[in-house]
């Protein structure tokens, strides 16, 4: 099933990205301002320099009659200044030395103007000066400098997002290798290796986790071992007093046919054998799933129809007081198959459909290696726990055969359609996938 959410590696790199184009960003913001400022200084400088020299060469008698100087308009009142430096400025200077700045560029264009205008108080008086500047009369120098800033601003960017990736990929990949083999470690966890100290995985946190891993899968395999214990010492201390019951029944019923038994004697009797066979199976179907799954299991011929039979008939018990019927089709098959785990599985399926079926007609049906067993089964509404199908523990069966199908490889299904319950299980073929 794919999986939708992001990796780690796969955050760690788009963050290390885009802290790297937010540094590069914000570098370019700053080097564009530092570039337009050290242009205005550069021109407040050189417009001071040209107020002073204008000052000296000119004096305060000509100054009145000279309109251009040096590139610059320079005048002694401000309302004598050309018309675009009004409509720049209406209000003009406030203080000797500010420079005055007006241009129409946005984001992604150049200015088709830029307007400069300062006053510069000296010896003989307040000046004013000016100038408008436009892309076919400006210097080439401040395009040139304008590139070179540019490149320079370029060349950086791609040095800080090389480095910035340089020592992303450097840390992903001393940091990958020690999850790395916390990853394998993990997988490659079985009795052997819980006993083990965890290995050292380079940082205390990933030392850490590997440790509460071992410790947490270390309680649960104790916790299993112990229900193992718990269930392989009971099943085998219940076989000998199933053996017993059996046997003192088969010696209850030989002596029963040497005198007139009596018919509330006789239920007993039914009763302890019920129980008995009960006891047996769950018994076997114990044993088995404790089984070591590494034992090779020896298989034999078995005659699948017999075996049905002889089955259904065991279970004919659970039938007893009920309105239900049986059908049992068969047709003669034998396969080699273990058959410990041959009995337990059509034993719970035909037990289940017994137990749980109380009016109707449960039909067994066997050809070739594939069993198939329906009976109608009661509303799903109407199991409910004052039910005897809920008391009994509905469908404990088909969870035992959907465990030890799943164990042996066998292919097992189980559906329910208008209130018919059917099974379907094919003995000695492999399960699919």
């Amino acid at each position: 099933m794919f999986d939708s959410r992001i990796s780690l590696r796969t955050v760690l790199i788009a963050s290390s990205l885009v802290l790297g184009l937010i540094l590069v960003a914000a570098y370019s913001l700053v080097s564009k301002e530092h570039f337009i400022r050290g242009l205005d200084a550069a021109m407040a400088s050189n417009m001071e320099k040209t107020a002073r020299t204008f000052s000296e060469v000119i004096g305060a008698t000509d100054s009145k009659q000279v309109r251009k100087f040096s590139g610059f308009d320079i005048r002694t009142q401000w309302s004598d200044l050309p018309a675009y430096t009004h409509s720049a400025f209406p209000n003009g200077p406030g203080e000797s030395g500010q420079l005055l700045k007006k241009e129409d560029s946005t984001w992604f264009q150049r200015p088709s103007f830029i307007i400069f205008a300062m006053r510069y108080d000296s010896a003989n008086g307040p000046l004013y000066l000016s100038q408008e500047l436009t892309p076919p009369a400006t210097s080439r120098l401040i395009p040139q400098a304008a590139r070179q800033n540019r490149m320079f601003t370029l060349a950086v960017s791609i040095l800080v997002i090389a480095f910035i990736s340089t020592v992303t990929w450097l840390l992903l990949r001393h940091v990958s290798r020690p999850i790395a083999a916390l990853r394998a470690w993990t997988h490659s966890l079985d009795n052997e290796k819980l006993s083990h100290p965890a290995p050292d995985f380079s940082y205390p946190e990933l030392n850490e986790m590997a440790e509460l891993i071992r410790n947490s899968l270390s309680s649960v395999q104790q916790a299993v071992e112990r229900e193992r214990r718990f269930l392989r010492h009971a099943s085998h201390e219940l076989r000998t007093p199933i053996s017993t019951i059996r046997s003192n029944i088969e010696l209850q019923r030989k002596l029963a046919q040497t005198r007139e038994k009596l018919q509330d004697e006789q239920n007993i009797v039914d009763r302890i054998d019920r129980a008995s066979l009960t006891m047996k199976h769950l018994t076997e179907t114990l044993l088995w799933l404790n089984h070591e799954p590494d034992t090779p299991l020896e298989s034999e011929v078995v005659d699948l129809p017999e075996l049905i039979r002889e089955l259904a008939a065991e279970m004919t018990y659970l039938l007893a007081g009920k309105p239900v019927t049986t059908e049992i089709s068969t047709k003669p098959f034998s396969c080699a198959v273990p058959r410990v785990p041959a009995r337990i599985v059509l034993g719970n399926l035909i037990r289940n459909a017994y137990q749980h079926c109380w009016e109707g007609t449960v039909v067994i049906e066997q050809q070739g290696n594939r069993v198939m067993i329906s009976n109608p089964a009661e509303p799903e509404e109407q199991n409910t726990p004052a039910h005897p199908s809920e008391i009994t523990g509905y469908g404990l069966g088909l969870e035992l055969t959907t465990t030890l199908s799943q164990r042996i490889g066998w292919h097992y299904t189980s559906d329910r359609h208008q209130n018919i319950h059917r099974v379907i299980v094919d003995i000695g073929a492999t399960r699919r996938p």
